[in-house]
C-alpha cells in the first residue's frame, strides 16, 4: 500500500480501504427422511451443507460423498450435483458468495472442501457454524441485532476458512476441477470488475481490456482448448455459455434499478450496441430489457 501523498497525512499509516460485499443466503436448517432428494442443480455461490445427524449422499463433479453426522461439505460455485437422504437426518445449509477475487480463487484451487467431523479443520470451523446455527428461530422472526450477528459469525467462518485454505501446497498437477474453477471465477470477478468501474467510476469497458475467453484461460496457464474441454467436462457448458449465464443474472439485477438505463447496461455488460443486448436478452428471457423492467418494477 502506498503512503498517502497529502503533506498532512504523510507520516500517517492506515489500514486498507475496503469495497467489497460478503453474500450470505439460503440459510437453513431441515429434518428429512431416507429417500428425500434434491434432483441435479447448480448455484452462482458456494454451498455449505452440515448434516447434523443421519447421513445423505451427494453425487458432485463425477465424486460421490457421503456425509454422515458432523461432516461438512462446501460446493464451489456452478458445479452440478444432486442429493438424496440416506438416513434420516437434519442438516444445516447456507450459500455464500463474495467478491474478493483472490478469497474466492483460493477457495477454489483448494478443490472441493470435504471436512470429516473428525479432521482438526471440521472442528475449527465448528464453532462459527454453531452460533449460526443457533440463531435460527422457528417463528423467522429476526430483528436487526440478529442480522449483524450473522454478519459478525458469518465472518469468524470466513477467517477461519482463509487460515485454513491459504497455506496449502501449490500444486502444479491441478485437476480438471481446480481448472475448471479458476476459469469460473475469474469470469465472474472480471464481470463484477467491470460493472463496478461502470457504475461507481464511470470507466466504460471498451476503453479498458474486454473480458474474453482467451484471456480468462490464460491466466490459468493452459491452452484455449483445453481450457474449454476441462470446462466442458466440469460445467456441462463452455466458457462463453457460463460468461451469457453471468451476464444475465447482472442484467436482471440491474434492471431492477431505475436510474440505470437499457444503454447503460448494455454497456456496462460489454455489448457494443444496445440492440445486440436487446436481442441477446430477449433470446434469454423471452422479452426484451424493457418488458422484463416494466414488468418486475
Amino acid at each position: 500500500m502506498k503512503p498517502y501523498q497529502s503533506t498532512i497525512l504523510c507520516n500517517a499509516i492506515r489500514l486498507p480501504a475496503l469495497n467489497w460485499q460478503l453474500s450470505f443466503f439460503g440459510g437453513h436448517c431441515q429434518q428429512v427422511k431416507a429417500g428425500w432428494h434434491i434432483g441435479t442443480e447448480r448455484h452462482l455461490a458456494f454451498e455449505l451443507i452440515q448434516v447434523l445427524s443421519g447421513a445423505e449422499r451427494v453425487n458432485l463433479a463425477q465424486h460421490v460423498f457421503i456425509l454422515n453426522a458432523g461432516d461438512i461439505l462446501i460446493i464451489p460455485p456452478n458445479l452440478e450435483h444432486d442429493i438424496t437422504c440416506l438416513k434420516e437426518m437434519d442438516y444445516f445449509n447456507f450459500h455464500f458468495s463474495l467478491d474478493d477475487q483472490l478469497l474466492s480463487t483460493q477457495l477454489i484451487e483448494h478443490g472441493l472442501i470435504y471436512y470429516p467431523q473428525s479432521t482438526p479443520q471440521n472442528k475449527e470451523l465448528l464453532p462459527s457454524l454453531t452460533t449460526l446455527y443457533q440463531l435460527i428461530r422457528p417463528d423467522m422472526k429476526y430483528t436487526f441485532a440478529t442480522k449483524l450477528n450473522i454478519q459478525k459469525f458469518f465472518t469468524d467462518f470466513l477467517i477461519v476458512l482463509n487460515q485454513q485454505t491459504a497455506h496449502h501446497e501449490k500444486n502444479t498437477r491441478l485437476t480438471k476441477l481446480k481448472y475448471a474453477g479458476m476459469i469460473a471465477s475469474n469470469l465472474q470477478q472480471q464481470l463484477k470488475n467491470q460493472i463496478y468501474n461502470f457504475t461507481q467510476q464511470g470507466i466504460d469497458p471498451q476503453t479498458t481490456n474486454t473480458i474474453t475467453i482467451k484471456n480468462v484461460i490464460g491466466k490459468a496457464q493452459i491452452s484455449l482448448s483445453y481450457g474449454t474441454e476441462v470446462f466442458r467436462d466440469v460445467y456441462g457448458i463452455s466458457p462463453r455459455a457460463y460468461l451469457s449465464e453471468l451476464k444475465l443474472s447482472e442484467a436482471k439485477h440491474l434492471l431492477m434499478i431505475p436510474n440505470f438505463s437499457i444503454s447503460d447496461i448494455s454497456t456496462v455488460l460489454g455489448y457494443t450496441e444496445q440492440s445486440h443486448f436487446t436481442r441477446q436478452f430477449k433470446r434469454w428471457m423471452g422479452m426484451t430489457p424493457n418488458q422484463f423492467r416494466n414488468h418486475n418494477l
